[in-house]
């Protein structure tokens, strides 16, 4: 037993595969990602950011751009794990954070590309890198108590108010806009944003932009007939022409069911119904039932469209199968905890991961991406307060 371990319950299987995750993230993955993941000098690796990426032997690619999203990611990261109590996690966000503030203007816009010196690459606004920025400030705002990210987090806020609403509910993909399909994924990801802000600040006010997000999944983004979830829209907020208006993501199904439950949290609407529906249909058509893996696509009729199995699938699938079944009666949690275990950490460098499966089960990724431990991190976060609440129950 380490001091990862939870005790008193190793019987149990959902603790047992929490207890090896632990050791994996505490002992393998976090000090890897702390030192060869971050990029800078060597008296300060953390100095110019987080590494964008690495090759398949665990080096640093070293591509001439760092994409906001990744470093947003990163710093949310490791701002968990210093509120976890994993010490060399602070000064590593307070890092990135410091260098993450190249990607900020005054007016309270955030723009998408930096050189790995910290230069602006893209100096557009782009919904998705932006909700991100939000997550990690909210994060690391319960981190560092002077006021500066959550402030920031409140800027922004305001600034995407102002620049990026659109007149029939939600927000531009990007700015200077473009012609592509409306999009819910980074209107997802700013509601997972703005529920971390308000449990940061506790602040009803912070919670205001929710229940707009709330308002456009359950008018939108979810078909009541189908129980499923769209990702592509027309500017009028319907889905899609063609095959993209089928096109379905059960990773984003699970996504939505544990935002649900933390939106019914912290709001008291019962969300309860809609989360069963999106669990329904992404458990049915989206799960292997032979190996617990969880496809990338499906058609809104269940057809499988993209075979092929992402290790953030996994992670999201894991989050929401506790949400439907928190003491993993159907044992699907353990099993999913396991696949990433010993299907996605394992045949790579120590303290990463083979980021996609293919259609047998066999990897198929060309790179290890660093965006892929928030990933991580959201997954083992739920399987750890699960499997706490197993061997303390309320």
């Amino acid at each position: 037993m380490t001091v990862h371990d939870l005790p008193g319950a190793e019987n149990l299987p959902l603790v047992a595969v929490r207890n090896r995750f632990a050791r994996w993230l505490f002992e393998d993955a976090l000090p890897f990602w702390a030192s060869t993941g971050c990029d800078g000098i060597a008296s300060n690796p953390a100095a110019l950011g987080a590494q964008e990426c690495l090759t398949l032997q665990g080096t640093p690619a070293l591509p001439p751009f760092k994409r906001v999203r990744v470093q947003a990611r990163q710093l949310f990261v490791f701002s968990w794990a210093a509120l976890k109590g994993w010490q060399p996690a602070a000064q590593r966000a307070e890092s990135i954070f410091r260098f993450l503030l190249n990607a900020h203007r005054s007016d309270g816009r955030w723009v998408k590309l930096l050189a790995r010196d910290g230069a602006v690459l893209d100096d557009s606004a782009d919904l998705y890198d932006i909700a991100f920025v939000l997550f990690a400030l909210a994060w690391y705002g319960r981190v560092d108590r002077t006021g500066q990210a959550v402030e920031l987090a409140r800027q922004t806020l305001v600034w995407l108010g102002q620049t990026m609403a659109l007149p029939n509910g939600g927000f531009m993909n990007t700015r200077p806009a473009n012609d592509a399909w409306r999009q819910q994924n980074p209107h997802m990801h700013l509601l997972e944003a703005v529920l971390a802000l308000h449990e940061t600040t506790g602040d009803a006010a912070d919670l205001a932009q929710a229940h707009a997000l709330y308002a456009l999944f359950s008018q939108h983004f979810m078909d009541e007939r189908t129980g499923t979830l769209g990702e592509y829209f027309g500017p009028d907020w319907q889905p899609a022409a063609g095959a993209e208006g089928q096109w379905c993501e059960p990773g984003h199904h699970f996504e939505w069911v544990w935002l649900l439950q933390a939106y019914a949290r912290q709001s008291g609407v019962d969300t309860a119904a809609q989360a069963a529906r999106l669990y329904h249909f992404a458990h049915q058509y989206g799960v292997d039932v032979q190996t617990a893996l969880v496809r990338d696509a499906v058609a809104r009729d269940g057809q499988i469209l993209k075979p092929t199995f992402r290790l953030w699938v996994q992670g999201e699938a894991l989050r929401g199968a506790l949400c439907h079944d928190p003491q993993d009666k159907a044992g699907w949690a353990t099993r999913m905890a396991s696949n990433l275990l010993d299907r996605y950490f394992t045949g790579c460098p120590t303290g990463t991961w083979v980021d996609q499966l293919d259609a047998q089960g066999a990897p198929a990724a060309s790179q290890i991406p660093s965006s892929s431990l928030y990933h991580i991190v959201t997954a083992y976060d739920a399987l750890d307060q699960a499997a706490r609440a197993c061997v303390l129950p309320a």
